[in-house]
């Protein structure tokens, strides 16, 4: 760094070549002519909504007898959704009409097929419709699956400043009709168990436990089912997060629509003048923002469009 700094820093890069409309970071004026014409006004239509099914994915395999929650994602740019219809190939299992678009169906055998095709059908306040790509599920003779649980929170690859604390939550996506315990590990540390002593539906919510005090640096997050009778879920379909806790960190770098670079900044010293630098080689470096936060977070923006092909960022606080 050309000194000798105590103070703590991070550094992120980004890549970005201008438009060709943005020359040079150049200013383009369009000229406009004035002239008289006749037009008729048409009437407006209606879109549309658009919808997909967020679980189960694609060749995901159950016995006969599981419940599995299907989960749909519907919108409409033009208004609202009003319903949300369930199909398993032709046969209408069921609806929703309020978010969460969920519900619950039992997998059962099919004598023609070993597959089942999911699809969902939104419709709209208007009454267009549409339907989803469908979704095509497998089951498989023998006992029943274990229940499926998979975390919905904190996301992978999220960051927090140190002192942490947050909320570690999973869902129960399949089951025999219960929700859990749910058992939750910082790598193979268990933190808690969370039993909603409720039976499985389409509303039932995440559970979760509170997390804090963890080191700086990277931590694995896992969850287990141990359902009714005490038991691991040791077949489940199951993810790990990682999770980093730093002192200083930017996170979720992004354009933003007038080409400028933008991104937050995680920090354990709220209140001290944190600085952002920027530099074209990662030698010469120029200060182009000073803050002084109020909480562990902040988003900067630059003040100036990205039109450089090498651009790097760092945030600096200085030494007390």
């Amino acid at each position: 760094m050309g000194h000798t700094d105590r103070s703590n820093f991070t550094i992120l890069g980004v890549m970005k070549k201008c438009n060709v409309q943005a020359i040079l970071c150049g200013i383009i004026l369009l000229g406009v002519a004035c002239s008289s014409f006749l037009f008729a006004q048409v009437g407006s239509t209606n879109s549309p909504p658009s919808v997909s099914i967020l679980w189960p994915r694609e060749a995901d395999r159950f016995s006969c007898g599981t419940l599995i929650k299907i989960k749909a994602q519907a919108t409409d740019g033009d208004g609202h959704v009003t319903q949300v219809r369930f199909f398993a190939e032709t046969n209408l299992i069921g609806f929703s009409t309020n978010p969460p678009f969920n519900v619950i169906w039992e997998v059962g055998l099919r004598e023609a097929a070993y597959t089942w095709n999911l699809k969902t059908v939104a419709v709209d306040n208007l009454g267009a419709t549409n339907e989803s790509m469908p979704v095509t599920i497998s089951y498989y003779t023998g006992a029943p699956t274990f229940p499926v649980v998979e975390m919905v929170s904190p996301r992978n690859g999220a960051m927090f400043a140190v002192p942490v604390t947050f909320d570690f939550s999973a869902e129960v996506l399949a089951s025999l009709g219960d929700t859990g315990p749910v058992e939750y590990f910082v790598g193979t540390n268990s933190v808690g168990v969370f039993d909603q002593v409720t039976n499985f539906s389409a509303t039932t919510p995440p559970s979760s436990v509170t997390v804090s005090n963890l080191t700086e640096g990277e931590h694995r997050l896992t969850v287990r089912y141990l359902g009714a009778n005490g038991i691991y879920c040791l077949t489940c379909l199951r993810n790990t997060n990682t999770i980093r806790v730093v002192k200083l960190g930017a996170r979720t770098p992004s354009l933003t629509p007038d080409g400028r670079m933008q991104f937050e900044v995680v920090t354990s010293f709220p209140g001290r003048p944190t600085i952002i630098e920027a530099s074209l080689n990662l030698r010469d470096w120029t200060s182009v923002s000073t803050n002084l936060p109020s909480t562990n977070t902040f988003i900067f923006t630059d003040s100036s469009p990205v039109c450089d092909s090498n651009r790097f960022y760092r945030v600096r606080v200085l030494p007390e």
